[in-house]
């Protein structure tokens, strides 16, 4: 079962971007005049849990990621297409695959934010529907489910605006 976990919690960093310290964003409603085409984001936090029958399980996500991947940022340019860009720290084996990494739509009222990206096929998915619980000039949080091998996990993600 141990290998189940790290499995799954290993899958989840896979696709998250990342930042250089753990802080957590306030929930606040999103402001509907934000233009989010054209900005650039670095993860500062994230976590996640799913219950495996009784028994809930925590990860700290951002804990986990290597610390060569902690500055990389993610743009989500205004064509709605997202490039990431690695940071100075570089990790073993990066490729291209992240500078294209996909699309994005932004629901009109901000309240759902879906991104489709082949990264997400090692959950089962190709896009993730999240819901915004925080989007302003500075700070985007998000929380998104994803089910592999019949298990929900539920991620919360926290991101500070970089450009």
């Amino acid at each position: 079962m141990k290998k189940l976990l790290f499995i799954l919690a290993s899958a989840i960093v896979l696709f998250s971007s990342c930042a250089k310290e753990t802080e957590y964003v306030d929930p606040a409603p999103a402001d509907a005049g934000f233009s989010f085409g054209g900005t650039t984001w670095s993860l500062i936090a994230s976590t996640s849990f799913f219950y495996f029958g009784q028994d809930k399980f925590d990860f700290d996500l951002y804990a986990l990621m290597p610390e060569c991947s902690k500055d990389d940022t993610m743009t989500f340019n205004k064509n709605n297409t997202i490039t990431g860009s690695y940071g100075k720290l570089a990790c073993q084996n990066q490729d291209n695959s992240y500078t294209n990494f996909g699309t994005w739509s932004l629901s009109t009222d901000h309240k759902i934010l879906e991104i489709s990206s082949a990264a997400f096929n090692v959950v089962g998915t190709s896009l993730l529907k999240c819901d915004v619980i925080t989007l302003n000039e500075n700070n985007l949080q998000i929380k998104y489910q994803t089910t592999a091998n019949g298990i929900t996990t539920t991620t919360t993600s926290s991101y500070k605006r970089i450009k």
